[in-house]
């Protein structure tokens, strides 16, 4: 591709891109594009009687001959005297008590709604974008996005479209009173606006690459404040550091570079400007003695002509930094717009009756990016209200199959059906509301502990609060006033870091608990004891057993401790993605296959995960 080809086709991407980013703008003001609308059509009107202003001084100056002769003041000359003070008054109520309030309502309303929107996209988009996606960058192009939107409008209203508005309406004014004056007048716009056009075309490389670099000093900052305690215990604190000072001094001497060669833009389009208007000036008043225009023309295009430099000036300066915005709205919108992959179906129904049959049918698996699939050909039963373990190395898909059944991620071939159903065919609220999940690292809330085990019913009762207290084995352990001197509404901390592994999982069984107490009919234990002392995995095992009694769930449990397994009714072995051996603890034992090997190992001491 030549030069001027590939000069052209950036030329057309930049144009689409404005477009496009005026498109976005728009689509993003939502339910509050009324507002904004009327609040653009009274500002509209109100730079309509702005340029009536200098129009009126216009005529007032062209009866001062009259005047001189005559020496008097004409009914004439009060009048319009008198109407530059009602066009005065009248902008001022217009711009406040009208256009103000609608256009601030309509902001607000949009700063408070947009980060609502972001995290909803966010919160559907399946755990597989978020595995793949750095929190801090993602955290980053939020704040960034919805912070430089609302700065976006502000420009456009207070910065672009007043100009723009008084612009057009100042040059069709200054056209209609003396053409050939007016087209002098207007011949500058176009340079000085093609100026800025090429600068924004020069520089909006540097720009994009300015923020994705700001988006890695955000990932970078998040993710050593999250790993603070991973930094401080292997004394990384300078590498850290240095790392996010050698991409911040990147963009530093990068924004030097642009605002340093940016001036030039802003120079040759002032100059143009300026010496244009000074042309007009002296060529109006060799009109007024040839007597072709009039003093109050000259006067008109005096009083509007700093202005109006001053307008394109205003409009280039802001036009520029809404551009550069735009990057930022344009890489958060990106994420708006990415494809949810999983999702409840149209036609996705809730069934009148749940008996707790799963079934995996011929299901292979791979996760975006890896060539191996994880399970291939894979088919297992879960019959209702049994305790079904999964045991295997690790790596062979065990917690894979928990997201598949939870449809944390879609299968690519076969199915998993409840109750005969595909799960796809279900509503998605459903189909996760039916299993509580204690996972091994239990995500924890920066709130109080409370809050944290109430979090899949936050209208739970006190009783069961402390039922599902006991039943984790917590209970005796916010008695400790040293460690939880507000007991259960002690805080946690982020991540719950005030709290040991052990009491994270117990939390985790607590949360899983309560969640059972309100109407899920799957436990899923995914390694759930293995931060526990014996003595308190014997309660939680205990427990177990009394909850399969009183509320007839089924469980599913992925252990290394084999202990925690042996009393299930169906134990599967995973090996290279499908089902080695199945069957119960003993009879698994007598067929001295893997299963037996594992437990031979486990009494040995030498299980590796």
């Amino acid at each position: 591709m030549s030069d001027w080809e590939m000069k052209l086709e950036k030329k057309d991407r930049n144009i689409q891109f404005l477009l496009r980013s005026l498109r976005t703008l728009w689509e993003l003001l939502g339910d509050q594009k009324k507002a904004i609308g009327k609040a653009v059509f009274v500002l509209f009107f109100i730079e309509i009687l702005s340029v009536s202003f200098p129009f009126l001084l216009k005529l007032i100056f062209d009866q001062l001959p009259e005047i001189i002769i005559q020496k008097q003041v004409s009914t004439y000359l009060v009048v319009l005297i008198g109407c530059l003070l009602v066009v005065k008054v009248v902008a001022l109520v217009l711009k406040h008590f009208v256009a103000e309030i609608s256009f601030l309502r309509g902001l607000i309303k949009l700063e408070n709604g947009w980060p609502v929107v972001v995290q909803e996209k966010l919160l559907s988009l399946s755990i597989g974008f978020h595995e793949t996606e750095n929190t801090g960058k993602k955290i980053s192009k939020i704040e960034k996005g919805c912070d430089k939107l609302v700065q976006i409008v502000i420009d456009m209203y207070w910065g672009i479209l007043p100009q723009v508005f008084f612009l057009l309406i100042n040059v069709t004014v200054a056209i209609i009173i003396d053409w050939k004056l007016g087209l002098l007048f207007m011949l500058p716009f176009i340079p000085a606006m093609y100026i800025h056009y090429r600068m924004f075309n020069r520089f909006e490389d540097d720009w994009e690459a300015w923020e994705k670099k700001k988006e890695e000093s955000g990932g970078l900052l998040c993710q050593s404040i999250i790993n603070v305690s991973t930094v401080q215990n292997f004394g990384q604190e300078k590498r850290e550091l240095q790392q996010n000072l050698k991409i911040r001094e990147f963009m530093q001497d990068l924004d030097i570079n642009i605002c340093e060669k940016m001036q030039l833009y802003f120079f040759g389009s002032g100059l143009i400007l300026h010496l244009f208007y000074f042309i007009t000036i002296a060529l109006g008043f060799t009109f007024v003695f040839m007597g072709i225009s009039s003093i109050g023309t000259i006067v008109y295009l005096i009083a509007t002509g700093n202005i109006t430099i001053f307008c394109i000036g205003d409009i280039m300066h802001t036009y520029t930094r809404v551009m550069r915005k735009s990057i930022s709205v344009s890489r958060m919108k990106e994420l708006m717009d990415t494809e949810i992959d999983i999702e409840t179906c149209p036609e996705a129904i809730v069934p009148n009756s749940y008996a707790g049959e799963f079934e995996f049918d011929e299901v292979s698996f791979t996760y975006s990016g890896k060539d191996r699939p994880v399970l291939k050909d894979f088919s297992m039963m879960i019959h209702p209200h049994q305790m079904v373990a999964l045991v295997g190395k690790s790596g062979e898909g065990k917690t894979t199959m928990i997201r598949l059944i939870s449809r944390m991620y879609d299968i690519d071939e076969g199915s998993i059906k409840l109750d005969g159903r595909d799960i796809r065919d279900l509503d998605l609220e459903y189909l996760r509301k039916i299993f509580a999940i204690v996972q091994q690292d239990v995500d924890i809330f920066d709130t109080t502990l409370l809050e944290n085990i109430r979090y899949p019913d936050a209208e739970a009762s006190e009783e069961q609060v402390i039922e599902a207290l006991k039943a984790s084995h917590l209970y005796e352990a916010l008695q400790n006033l040293d460690r939880f001197p507000d007991g259960i509404k002690t805080q946690v901390g982020e991540r719950g870091i005030r709290l040991s592994g052990g009491e994270r999982q117990r939390v985790g069984i607590a949360r899983a608990y309560i969640a059972l107490l309100n109407g899920a009919r799957v436990l899923i234990l995914d390694e759930a004891t293995s931060n526990l002392d014996s003595e308190a995995e014997k309660a939680i095992q205990k427990m177990i057993g009394k909850v399969r009694e009183k509320l007839n769930i089924s469980i599913i449990a992925i252990a290394h401790r084999l202990s925690t397994i042996q009393k299930a009714d169906m134990i599967y072995v995973i090996n290279n993605g499908n089902v080695a051996e199945s069957g119960d603890h003993s009879r698994l034992v007598q067929e001295n296959g893997l299963y037996a090997h594992l437990v031979e190992l486990q009494k040995l001491g030498d299980l590796r995960e």
